[in-house]
């Protein structure tokens, strides 16, 4: 699709969202409720998911990136304040060296189940198998396309996990602790 040195150039352009998302963080806030702002960041993050593998594009790329890069700060940001306001302060680096090990653990696991996957699976199908035949004519087919099935499929999983979420009891629990927790005032210098 393209050469290196352009990769290179679009991805360094497309790192500069992160130095947006985190401007506009700074200037906007995480509202009150930043419980429901971490769940609706996700929403839009599967929904890019979903979208950018429709077409083998560049453009539909750069702007799913560009939207992931500029949501990301939000996300973690949220994070952030949603653990420091709701973990009781002497309990804070468990619970952060805890959710660190998670994340981190995650990388390889997920690596080691889907690359497999995809490739016995996913790639066969939109290759020479029935995906090619039934949906090959409007998603296209070969090894690329079944990788961008995945990327729809776990898209569409997430998103739905996600709308679950914002419905679910937990969710309402954790807002409303959050809401009970006082805020405490920087001090003046």
């Amino acid at each position: 699709m393209m050469s290196v040195q352009a990769w290179g150039l679009l991805w360094g352009a497309l790192s500069a969202g992160f130095i947006v998302g985190g401007l506009a963080v700074a200037k906007t806030g995480l509202s009150d409720n930043p419980v429901r702002l971490l769940l609706l960041v996700n929403v839009v993050l599967w929904s890019v998911t979903c979208v950018f593998p429709l077409r083998s594009s560049v453009i539909l790329l750069s702007a799913g990136m560009t939207i992931y890069m500029v949501m990301i700060p939000y996300a973690e940001a949220s994070e952030q304040t949603i653990l420091q306001k709701v973990v009781p302060y002497e309990r804070q680096g468990r619970v952060f060296g805890f959710a660190q090990s998670v994340e981190q653990a995650a990388s390889p696991l997920t690596a080691f189940f889907i690359g497999p996957i995809t490739q016995l699976i996913f790639v066969p199908f939109m290759t020479d198998g029935a995906g090619a035949q039934l949906i090959g004519p409007w998603f296209g087919t070969g090894p690329d396309r079944g990788i961008a099935l995945v990327f729809v499929l776990t898209g569409m999983i997430g998103l739905c996990v996600t709308v679950a979420a914002l419905r679910s009891r937990p969710y309402r629990q954790l807002t409303g602790r959050y809401a009970e927790q006082p805020t405490l005032a920087l001090a003046s210098c």
